[in-house]
C-alpha cells in the first residue's frame, strides 16, 4: 500500500513538472521572432493603427496581443500552435477583437451579424494599412454591399440617397451605408444607427419631425411604409408609382380612380399629390384631407 502511495505521489510530481514545462515552453517571444518567418506581413503592419496602439497598451507584443503565445509555434512551426482569428468561429475570432474594442462594439454580441456568423475578420483585414477602418475592400459600401447584393441593385436605381458620385474618380457619393447603420450593432432594427428608422430619417430630413395638427398615419409610423431608403426607380425613394402607393390604403374613396386609366383626371401628373400636397402632414386648419 505505501509502494502504490509512492507511486502516486512520483506520478503527480512528473505531471506537474511536465505542465510546468509546457507551461513556460509556450511563452511570449516578442515582435522581432514573428518577422523573423512572417517579414512581408510585419512590414506591411507598421503604420497600421494597431502599432500606435501597442506603443502605449501592451508589453506582450503587437502580433501575440492577437495571436497569442508564440513559443510553440516558433518550435513547431505548426498552425496549430498559434491562434489565427481568421480560421476560428465566429465567436472566438470576435472576441479576439473585443478584449479591445468592446466599448466600441458593446451591442455586437446578439447582433444581425453576429447572429449570422460574420466576425470581425470577415470585414476587416487587420494587418492592413490601406485605409482608415482597416477594411477588406476598398471602401465602407464596397465591403457592405460585397454581401448585400440586393441593396447595391437598389442604390444604382434612379431615384436614390447620395451614395454615388459618378464625378469622383472613386465614384463615393456624400453618404455611406455607415451613414445609417452601424455594422457592429445597434438597438434598433436593421442595425439602425438610432432608436428607430424615422430618427434616423429625422436627422436629415428635420422637417417632417415637427409634430403638426393634421397626421398622416403611415408617416408618423414608418418611414419605409412608402419609401425605399435605398433606392427607387419611382421619385422620391417611393416604392410604388402615384396613384398605386396611395392605393394600397386608400381603396375606397368619394372619387374612384382605376389605376392605369388614362381618361382619369387624377391621373395627370404625379397622381393624389396633384391635390393632397402634404401628404407628411399639416398645421393648416383646413388641411384635414391634407391639401395646405
Amino acid at each position: 500500500m505505501f509502494k502504490g502511495f509512492l507511486r502516486y505521489i512520483a506520478c503527480i510530481f512528473f505531471l506537474t513538472i511536465s505542465i510546468s514545462a509546457e507551461a513556460e515552453e509556450n511563452k511570449y517571444i516578442g515582435d522581432n521572432q514573428c518577422k523573423m518567418c512572417h517579414n512581408s506581413v510585419a512590414n506591411n503592419f507598421t503604420n497600421n493603427i494597431h502599432i500606435k496602439a501597442h506603443d502605449s497598451a501592451s508589453s506582450t507584443g503587437t502580433c501575440e496581443s492577437c495571436h497569442g503565445p508564440g513559443g510553440n509555434h516558433k518550435k513547431s512551426k505548426s498552425k496549430e500552435d498559434i491562434l489565427n482569428p481568421a480560421k476560428l468561429d465566429n465567436q472566438l475570432a470576435s472576441k479576439q477583437c473585443l478584449n479591445c474594442h468592446e466599448k466600441d462594439a458593446r451591442h455586437w454580441n446578439g447582433s444581425s451579424h453576429d447572429a449570422m456568423d460574420v466576425s470581425c475578420v470577415s470585414c476587416h483585414n487587420i494587418h492592413s494599412n490601406s485605409n482608415k477602418n482597416l477594411l477588406i475592400k476598398s471602401s465602407i459600401d464596397e465591403t457592405c454591399l460585397s454581401c448585400h447584393t440586393e441593396q447595391r441593385a437598389f442604390t444604382l436605381k434612379r431615384s436614390s440617397h447620395p451614395l454615388n458620385d459618378l464625378s469622383r474618380a472613386d465614384g463615393q457619393g456624400n453618404m455611406t451605408c455607415a451613414s445609417c447603420h452601424n455594422a457592429h450593432g445597434t438597438q434598433s432594427e436593421s442595425l439602425i444607427s438610432a432608436n428607430s428608422v424615422n430618427d434616423k430619417c429625422y436627422e436629415c430630413h428635420e422637417e417632417m419631425k415637427a409634430p403638426v395638427l393634421w397626421e398622416h398615419s403611415p408617416v408618423k409610423e414608418n418611414c419605409l411604409n412608402c419609401h425605399n431608403p435605398h433606392g427607387s426607380n419611382h421619385e422620391n425613394l417611393l416604392v410604388a408609382k402615384e396613384p398605386r402607393l396611395c392605393q394600397q390604403c386608400h381603396e375606397q374613396g368619394r372619387h374612384q380612380t382605376l389605376a392605369g386609366d388614362t381618361d382619369s383626371f387624377f391621373m395627370t401628373n404625379r397622381g393624389c399629390s396633384n391635390c393632397h400636397t402634404q401628404v407628411h402632414g399639416t398645421n393648416h386648419p383646413s388641411g384635414v384631407k391634407l391639401k395646405r
